[in-house]
């Protein structure tokens, strides 16, 4: 064969392979419709009646959320397929999306229909398998007693609850992946909010009585106070980072600082309020951008 046959032989080939990579790309993989989130299909979709609304972390799933039932909505496509979780008669009185993933945290309290004897739940969702229950009980529990708060580390998998057994009286408990379910002991009653970091089994939680914030080490059991001289509660964490909040000495809703900080370093200012700011209003997101 001559060298302008081969050449032209060669010639054709890119030509038929170039044409089958535009078909492909240009037909083949052409993006069909989706319910993005952009759309004004979900904008407008009215979840909000009747109950709360909470997005899943990336905006694929919706949860309505009132006490006695938690529907859940599919927004990937024009059906908005909705799932209602099986609570077996029980009421809702903690409801969230994991920060990274499509699962979902939700606990459970009431008298139970076959043993007619009163409990506490707390179970894990997961929309792309909605039959599996995951879910583990709170034993020897105080009647009437309901889970108010959830932490749970992503990483390590453990989970942390507060449980309210009384008028500004809280318990906490603590979960893993082996459902090893048991009650910590810590150094407050009346606890304001709980938090973990999301690679390290260690609680942070605040006592709003005394004004002190304290960390607890899941692994050893051991425990410390972190925060400096004054008043503080708990704002939350993010990453590595600890963010307080100093009070007012009469009123702990009123704060006059917020304060940076790291386990074994300590805090810094960084930001003085010029008059007291309510705590409600003080969020992790806004402390951030400053």
């Amino acid at each position: 064969m001559s060298l302008w046959k081969i050449f032209l032989s060669f010639i054709l080939v890119i030509i038929i392979q170039c044409g089958t990579y535009y078909y492909i790309d240009s037909v083949i993989l052409v993006a069909t419709e989706k319910f993005h989130i952009n759309d004004e299909a979900q904008q407008t979709l009215d979840l909000d009646a009747d109950g709360h609304t909470l997005y899943s972390y990336d905006k694929k799933f919706a949860a309505k959320v009132a006490d006695d039932q938690v529907s859940i909505y599919s927004l990937g496509d024009k059906t908005e397929n909705t799932h209602n979780i099986e609570l077996d008669g029980e009421k809702v009185s903690f409801f969230e999306w994991l920060p990274d993933r499509n699962l979902a945290i939700l606990t459970l309290y009431g008298i139970n229909p076959q043993t007619k004897k009163y409990e506490v739940l707390i179970r894990q969702y997961n929309p792309l398998m909605p039959e599996n229950k995951a879910e583990t009980e709170l034993k020897n529990i105080p009647a009437d007693s309901k889970i108010v708060d959830v932490a749970y580390s992503t990483a390590t998998n453990v989970i942390y609850m507060k449980l309210q057994v009384g008028e500004n009286k809280f318990q906490i408990y603590r979960t893993d992946a082996n459902y090893d379910t048991r009650r910590i002991y810590v150094q407050a009653e009346n606890i304001g909010k709980i938090a973990v970091f999301p690679d390290k089994d260690i609680l942070l939680y605040d006592n709003l009585k005394s004004g002190t914030v304290y960390m607890f080490n899941g692994g050893s059991g051991g425990w410390r106070t972190i925060s400096p001289a004054g008043r503080f509660r708990l704002l939350g964490t993010a990453n590595e980072n600890i963010f307080i909040a100093k009070c007012d000495q009469q009123n702990n809703n009123a704060i006059l600082a917020a304060y940076q900080g790291k386990l074994g370093i300590g805090f810094e200012k960084i930001i003085a309020y010029e008059k007291p700011e309510e705590f409600s209003k003080i969020t992790l997101e806004k402390i951030q951008k400053i």
